[in-house]
């Protein structure tokens, strides 16, 4: 029995069809997703469909993750909050929410947060995309909370995702995995990365995968659909984490608000003009690297 585990997939369809032809190639008969299927790249409807397919072929289980949440909570407040197309910061979100489905949105809502899967003989592993608790905590082991947090967890293996680092530590007598991100693996060199796991004489092994995949395809998407004017910051960190897996999105905008603060007092996100973004950016990336 191998399990293929993939997480935070993004969008990231060539690197999704690349992953799940490895997966196929080294055995897997079976898929855990872990969340994330949609977020930062262009090929959403590809990958949604692709999804379906490998439910449709295959023993499937479904989690759901952060950005599902996004979507969903915007269905149901749809004017809570202005996602806006030409903004770094919602022209994504927009992007999405104007080409999911109705099918989509459903799907999303029906998967939990956090599972445990029992397989005869095995020990139990909780599978999640943040935390069993939300989708939108996260487990990496440099976190002040990691003793406190994996000392209440039911089983001594949890899977997780969200952070995008391949890793596997144990805190509290605890395994915690994740097998790094399909989408936008950090520190991977702008490989894409799963896992496989095998159970076998009653015990779990699992084996990381990083796979190099058509990355200007991916980004030539992205262009194509004019991610590069629909979210200008986004498009720009998102393009070089693509190519080098360095610099989350996270780290960029706590930098961002950070200095947007140091230099008018005003504590935001979504109030950072453009021109503060392009900016820092360049600070950041170059004026011409990341365009």
């Amino acid at each position: 029995m191998k399990i293929a585990v993939f997480a935070d997939i993004h969008s990231n369809f060539e690197a999704f069809k690349t992953c799940f032809d490895k997966a196929i190639k080294e055995g897997a008969t079976e898929f855990i997703f872990l969340g994330d299927y949609l977020g930062d790249m262009a090929n959403l409807r590809q990958t949604m469909d692709m999804v379906y397919q490998v439910r449709k072929d295959y023993p499937c289980t479904f989690i759901r993750g952060n950005k599902e949440d996004y979507w969903l909570e915007h269905r149901r407040h749809p004017d809570a909050e202005d996602w806006a197309y030409g903004r770094t910061t919602t022209g994504m979100l927009r992007y999405n929410f104007d080409r999911v489905t109705d099918e989509d949105l459903d799907f999303f809502e029906s998967m939990p947060i956090s599972i445990d899967k029992h397989y005869e003989g095995l020990p139990d592993i909780t599978f999640c995309h943040g935390s069993p608790y939300s989708a939108n905590q996260s487990l990496r082991p440099d976190y002040d909370y990691i003793d406190e947090v994996t000392a209440t967890f039911n089983n001594d293996i949890v899977i997780c995702a969200h952070f995008h680092i391949q890793t596997q530590y144990t805190r509290s007598g605890k395994l915690i995995i994740n097998p790094g991100a399909i989408g936008i693996s950090l520190n991977a060199g702008g490989k894409a990365q799963f896992m496989i796991l095998e159970g076998e004489n009653g015990a779990w092994d699992y084996h990381f995968y990083s796979v190099d995949y058509d990355v200007d395809a991916t980004i030539k998407a992205m262009h194509d659909e004019k991610i590069n004017e629909l979210a200008p910051g986004w498009y720009r960190i998102t393009k070089h984490l693509l190519q080098t897996g360095e610099n989350s999105h996270a780290s960029i905008l706590r930098k961002v608000m950070s200095d947007y603060y140091k230099e008018t007092g005003i504590e935001t996100l979504h109030g950072i003009p453009e021109e503060f973004w392009e900016k820092e950016l360049d600070t950041i990336f170059g004026k011409e690297e990341t365009r």
